[in-house]
């Protein structure tokens, strides 16, 4: 009579360092712990044997991932569930119980089943993890896990995998196969996706800081999950892109000019080096091609309705200095460290502000539209059954009078001549000075209706934020260039006190309104994005938007677009 095969136990456990309470309604709680011989076996053998150059991922691969919010600071301090439709051990691919897997505070947490076990619970240690690749852009969204050998041996031993060939799951296999476990992930909306990505990316990198955790671009991903499933490359075949490279006479050294050369700007070899695909864009490109913009892509009309700051206002305004003076409020030092820029332009004549921003080596562009028609104290109070703004001023109207910023007084502005956009020495670049907002909840808007209610000559005072990254909230930016303006205001339009005629600028006469414009895919383009953003809302072509950026996904035609127009405008020197 043959010998009966013994079953294998119903609810399995592969981490190490698994404190969990034992469970003793379950049938069977098997709790591996590895003997110390065997230990010291599997770290003699843990260095893969087998580690192909396909799977190395080069920079052009990788995806920048943004930071959370902060109102989701806390998502660490709680298991976070990942949505997952199955996951493949190797050649052996498994249901997941409600289809979720769960990160916790050391390990990856999944209730699995197969035709010939169920109830099974598998946890695999952060510690046993050494990379993990995902993407959620890929025609499959997937996360590719590459475990040590000890963990392999020991999901040998519980589970059967194994065939003629070998292991069913095994890291040193040369049988593509069989090396990686992959969560095959579930389509998210792009908000959940965006949200995904940070919260899995970071939660990883804070519990374990050993694990290569990447965000990749979807085409490496597709490779990479045709190589795990079917040992091969896709088979249609990816171009390979070919990097836009400048060559040495493009670094040249040179001087262009705008507005019949009255307007110059002197670009070294590091500056025109931006624009190399992969390179950031600095402030020197981004404030030509932006004069460029307002000099000969801007009709008559917005020329005269629109004023552009540079790339250095926003810094300069938020920059902590060691000449601040203690003695005065805060917005009246940040509004002195700029008024000088202001001096000869009255911004509440114009239509269109636009403020260009860095923080935190991210590029993104602040238009501000339609001062002159906030209204005053007087329109708030008199007005009750006006809808002024949007639907939602109309609850709002009889607290305005308590967010009033006090009249500053009538200080003349100061006479010396206008900054240079340097960076003094002393002052500080690790804490921007910004106002601490309120809980204000911005409005988001297709960039179409925002095209069309700038063709149509809408009047709404808004505050329009162009993002490509739209994760990180803007609320304190909003709120500092509003208090900004308000003390503008108050400098530049004295009026007797307690006058009703003075106008206010707050987040309900001027609301904060989100572009939904297209996202960068990589790192290294927010420069690109907001310049095309500028250029086709000027331009009334709301179809560049979307087209342009799919253009450019495949292509570096921004920075060749750029480095013509640099190339037209060049100075000849005089002999």
């Amino acid at each position: 009579m043959a010998k009966k095969t013994k079953l294998p136990p119903e609810i399995i456990c592969l981490s190490d360092d698994d404190d969990d309470d034992v469970d003793h309604n379950s049938k069977i709680n098997t709790k591996i712990t590895t003997p110390v011989k065997e230990k010291e076996l599997l770290t003699t053998n843990n260095s893969n044997k087998y580690e192909p150059s396909n799977w190395i991922i080069q920079d052009k691969d990788i995806i920048h991932v943004s930071p959370l919010p902060s109102k989701y600071s806390d998502i660490y301090k709680k298991p976070f569930e990942i949505r997952c439709s199955s996951v493949r051990f190797g050649i052996t691919e498994f249901n997941i119980d409600s289809e979720i897997v769960l990160m916790k505070e050391t390990e990856f947490e999944m209730n699995l089943s197969k035709n010939f076990m169920d109830n099974l619970s598998i946890k695999l240690a952060y510690s046993d993890v050494v990379k993990f690749y995902f993407s959620f852009e890929s025609q499959t969204p997937a996360a590719f896990i590459h475990v040590r050998n000890e963990f392999a041996v020991l999901f040998d031993k519980f589970i059967p995998t194994s065939d003629e060939h070998g292991k069913g799951f095994n890291p040193n296999s040369k049988d593509e196969k069989r090396r990686h476990i992959i969560f095959c992930l579930k389509a998210l909306t792009p908000d959940m996706e965006r949200i995904h990505i940070a919260t899995i990316f970071y939660f990883l990198k804070t519990k374990s800081t050993k694990i290569d955790v990447l965000c990749i671009s979807g085409t490496r991903a597709d490779e990479l999950y045709s190589l795990a499933r079917y040992a091969k490359t896709p088979t249609i075949a990816t171009p390979k892109k070919t990097l836009f490279t400048l060559n040495t006479n493009d670094l040249t050294a040179k001087t262009v000019g705008l507005n019949n050369n009255t307007i110059r700007f002197d670009l070294s070899s590091d500056d025109l080096h931006c624009l190399n695909e992969g390179e950031f864009l600095n402030d020197n490109i981004i404030d030509f091609y932006l004069q460029y913009i307002y000099y000969e892509k801007l009709s008559a009309d917005d020329r005269e309705r629109t004023h552009l700051f540079n790339s250095f206002f926003y810094t300069r305004l938020t920059q902590k200095g060691n000449r601040d003076n203690p003695d005065i409020s805060a917005a009246e030092r940040r509004y002195n460290r700029v008024k000088r820029w202001v001096r000869d332009v009255d911004l509440f004549t114009k239509n269109y502000i636009i403020v260009p921003v860095n923080q935190n080596t991210h590029w993104y562009i602040v238009l501000i539209q339609n001062l002159n028609n906030v209204p005053t104290e007087g329109d708030l109070i008199s007005d009750d059954e006006e809808d002024t703004i949007d639907d939602r001023l109309k609850s709002k109207k009889r607290r305005r009078s308590s967010r009033i910023i006090r009249s500053i007084g009538s200080n003349s502005a100061s006479s010396s001549p206008s900054p240079k956009p340097s960076i003094q020495l002393g002052d500080e670049l690790d804490e921007a000075d910004e106002v601490t907002s309120d809980n204000e909840v911005p409005l988001k808007q297709n960039i179409e209706a925002l095209v069309s209610a700038k063709k149509d000559h809408s009047q709404t005072p808004a505050i329009i934020i162009f993002d490509s990254l739209r994760i990180a909230s803007k609320n304190r930016v909003a709120a500092t260039l509003r208090e900004f303006l308000q003390v503008e205001y108050d400098h530049k339009k004295a009026l007797p006190v307690g006058s009703l005629a003075r106008k206010l600028f707050n987040m309900d006469t001027m609301p904060t309104i989100e572009a939904a414009v297209p996202q960068q895919r990589n790192y290294s383009d927010c420069g690109l994005y907001i310049l095309q953003y500028i250029e086709s809302y000027f331009t009334h072509l709301t179809s560049t938007f979307t087209n342009w950026c799919e253009k450019n996904l495949k292509g570096s035609t921004k920075r060749k677009e750029i480095l013509t127009v640099i190339n037209q405008h060049v100075i000849n020197k005089e002999v």
